[in-house]
């Protein structure tokens, strides 16, 4: 089966150069074609067009596993196949919410769009978990070309709306009423909300596969380095501990490091950016052992902590740091 990267790259936001070089070097990695779909398949919004996608693949490539992307993302150089993760049968995303400030309950903005789109098209409404990131679509032709056909006849009785999430919503809640058991979820290294993101954004080191430079952070999309360099160049670079650690390691890292508390984010965020392998486990969130201090400028923030019993604030700025990443470290301890 031809394995495809498809990409909606219309005006008036066209695709920029780093883009174009990641996706192609994605392609050539992974055995796929990437199709540039620069003139608009129907006379409809960018996210009604991106349901004709699937049938415009299928007219130029026959039988296909599709991954459909849009064209503000960045690919690193390293980046694992993503077809490799899924069956054409399924249909992977992946997951909408990417920070604890979304909500994902009954009275969440997730559940009233899906909501206001079932009522529109006349489906089951998909649970606001379900709410995809809709950069990223992967999905067989065979198994999916009648589901987007159903969601494309949707198109003049809803007046060719837009609003509230258009295609993430007319995607899940079809996917949840005709093809529940194809769901499938990857995870958000493929496909990091950078808006959700804040503090790698602005940074030009990638620290995980792909970027999605969605809102406001697409000011930085131009600045963004998918290309690993020997050896691997760190996003906090100013972090002595871990260039001393990734001197020692090179290529073959351990498959867990262990960190002695969390106020080493520099060097756990550097750690697990050049590594994706890796999982630091975080003994304890402060060293009870005291520094030497003045007591006045050069506070020890250990002593601080501790001595006020707040070492839990030290965590939000950790994981503030890792994002996602976040789900390769593990506190054994705390205090």
């Amino acid at each position: 089966m031809k394995r495809v990267i498809a990409v909606l790259d219309l005006p008036p936001r066209r695709s920029l150069p780093n883009v174009r070089a990641s996706y192609k070097a994605a392609a050539k990695r992974w055995g796929a074609q990437v199709l540039w779909i620069t003139n608009p398949l129907h006379s409809c919004h960018p996210f009604w067009q991106k349901m004709f996608v699937c049938e415009h693949v299928q007219s130029l490539f026959g039988s296909s596993h599709v991954l459909q992307l849009d064209n503000d993302m960045v690919i690193r150089s390293d980046c694992p196949s993503p077809f490799d993760l899924v069956e054409p049968t399924d249909f992977a995303m992946v997951s909408g919410r990417q920070s604890p400030q979304r909500r994902v309950d009954r009275a969440s903005w997730n559940q009233m769009a899906h909501e206001e789109w079932a009522r529109r098209c006349d489906v089951l409404a998909a649970p606001a978990w379900t709410h995809p990131n809709g950069g990223l679509y992967l999905y067989g032709t065979d198994a999916f070309g009648l589901m987007f056909a159903e969601i494309i006849s949707n198109l003049l009785p809803t007046g060719g709306k837009h609003d509230l999430g258009c295609d993430e919503c007319l995607i899940v809640n079809h996917l949840w009423t005709f093809h529940r058991s194809s769901i499938r979820f990857i995870p958000p290294d493929f496909n990091i909300n950078l808006h959700q993101t804040p503090a790698w954004a602005n940074n030009p080191v990638m620290q995980s596969f792909i970027y999605h430079f969605v809102g406001p952070t697409k000011k930085y999309l131009d600045q963004c380095r998918w290309q690993r360099t020997i050896p691997p160049e760190l996003p906090y670079p100013w972090d002595a501990k871990a260039n001393a650690l990734a001197n020692r390691f090179g290529e073959n890292p351990p498959h867990i490091w262990q960190a002695s508390n969390c106020l080493q984010s520099d060097t756990i965020a550097n750690l697990l950016a050049i590594y994706p392998q890796m999982r630091i486990e975080i003994l304890q969130v402060l060293d009870q052992s005291p520094r030497q201090t003045d007591e006045v400028r050069n506070v020890d923030r250990n002593q601080q902590f501790n001595a006020t019993h707040t070492s839990y604030l030290c965590l939000p700025k950790l994981l503030l740091r890792l994002g996602p990443n976040s789900r390769r470290i593990n506190i054994s301890g705390s205090t």
